[in-house]
């Protein structure tokens, strides 16, 4: 497998990540993405939940689509 090269920009400057900064820049990228995919499955875990209580509420599938 390549190496992925990173480049960055400071100021007017453009240097390739290597070495350590490149795994920092990696390991924060992917403990970024883990964040945001645990958001992501919070949210959808609520939505499931309003959906079943305004089930359990009488509301019709299009009323409920229409609140959410």
């Amino acid at each position: 497998m390549a190496k992925e090269k990173i480049f960055i920009g400071i100021d007017d400057k453009v240097i390739e990540l290597k070495g350590a900064e490149l795994e920092a820049f990696l390991a924060d990228r992917a403990a970024t993405q883990a964040e945001l995919d645990a958001i992501k499955e919070k949210k959808e875990a609520q939505k499931v939940l309003k959906i079943a209580a305004y089930t359990k509420l009488g509301l019709t599938e299009e009323e409920i689509n229409a609140i959410l």
